[in-house]
């Protein structure tokens, strides 16, 4: 990225730099001279996963900066140290154990020197434990385990359903939804509704009712996960669905929802003469549409509003997506506003060029959630 790029995320970070590290630095498959001069004025702020990304994307010989820095942390925090590197499984290269060594001897209790000296003769992480021998108690019978859960009083049992009639008409049902007493209910309602093949625009239209109320039960965001499972789907409601949660803040939420479509389409059979669920690669491009989609939208409605903050925040985001290269034909129209000046302008460009280099291919659900939580860090803090 250029400095620019990466001053205009700060800003829209509200002045932090470790999300910009995290969300947007460090995701990029290789970093530039303007990359590692950012990382290195920041490298303090820097946790031990963003120092090996960051050395992962050095150049072979030029990984000094990300391991002197891991050096200063080892001496600042010598159990943190020990814990988060040399007792997991992570890799260095001979010669980056050697300067390790030559920069912590004598400067770290002896006990975590040792098993530094250790690491580097062995070469390796610690044995994984998911390949030690299990302990008397991890090898109870599992039917000993579920019975006991089974006798505890405290464990929780699946609300009861309120009865539905067979003899009510769905347009019926479909009512006593929309004005239902509690979430609960109104999920249960459409579930049933839904299993008997209701439209789903309607449906859609109550549940988002009560998101954009603030009430995204986790029985209603369970409903609408598991009819969110198919390209048509997402691309009939996705928008709407992004913006009613984004809109009123519910971050976890979105998150939940997102984890068990996802987690459902991917389990879901095929089955045929019906809306079959899609191929991971397809369902995700157009979950990444969607959420790009609703992301400029945002960033409109931030510019038309005078706030210039809110559009920030939004293309900081809509950077962490792959979206599809026809969505630069929109990226290039918000560029031609007026109000797209400064920063805004130079996060724009940045989307422009991100999508320009983009495909369907490299939509991943990691950068899904990245968006995300890029956006709930920007707005939270904000």
């Amino acid at each position: 990225m250029k400095r620019s790029e990466i001053d205009a995320l700060v800003r829209a970070h509200r002045g932090r730099a470790h999300p910009v590290a995290f969300f947007h630095v460090l995701r990029q498959a290789s970093l530039d001279e303007d990359d590692h001069a950012f990382l290195c004025e920041h490298s303090h702020m820097l946790t031990v996963h963003d120092l090996f990304a960051w050395r992962a994307r050095c150049s072979p010989g030029f990984t000094g900066a990300a391991i002197r820095r891991l050096a200063a942390l080892a001496i600042q925090e010598p159990s943190r140290f020990d814990h988060e590197v040399l007792r997991t499984r992570l890799e260095l290269e001979e010669e980056e154990w050697i300067e390790l060594c030559a920069l912590l001897r004598g400067k770290v209790p002896e006990h975590v020197f040792e098993r530094l000296l250790a690491r580097r003769e062995l070469g390796e992480g610690p044995r994984d434990p998911l390949t030690a021998e299990p302990s008397p108690d991890e090898q109870r019978d599992f039917v000993e385990r579920l019975a006991e859960a089974l006798d505890d009083p405290g464990l929780p049992l699946p609300p009861r359903e309120p009865a539905i009639s067979a003899e009510e008409v769905p347009e019926a049902i479909l009512e006593r939804a929309r004005l239902a007493f509690s979430v609960e209910e109104q999920a249960t309602l459409l579930r049933w509704l839904s299993r008997r093949g209701f439209a789903r625009r309607p449906l859609f239209e109550v549940a988002l009712g009560s998101v954009r109320a603030g009430s995204a039960h986790p029985m209603l965001v369970g409903w609408l996960a598991s009819q969110l499972i198919t390209r048509s789907a997402w691309e009939g409601y996705g928008v709407d669905i992004f913006l009613a949660f984004l809109d009123t803040g519910a971050f976890a939420e979105l998150e939940e929802l997102l984890a068990q479509a996802w987690s459902q389409a991917s389990e879901a059979p095929l089955l045929a003469g019906r809306d079959e669920p899609a191929g991971p690669g397809k369902l995700l491009a157009s979950v990444h549409a969607a959420f790009a989609s609703a992301l400029l939208q945002m960033t409109r409605e931030g510019l038309a509003a005078g706030d210039p903050g809110k559009a920030l925040v939004a293309l900081s985001a809509l950077a962490c997506l792959e979206p599809p290269s026809r969505m630069s034909r929109s990226i290039h129209d918000l560029l031609r506003e007026p109000a797209v000046t400064g920063e805004v302008r130079i996060l724009a460009l940045l989307n422009a060029r991100l999508v320009k280099h983009a495909g369907v291919q490299g939509a991943s659900f990691t950068g899904v959630i990245a968006a995300l939580q890029a956006l709930a860090d920007a707005r939270l803090e904000g």
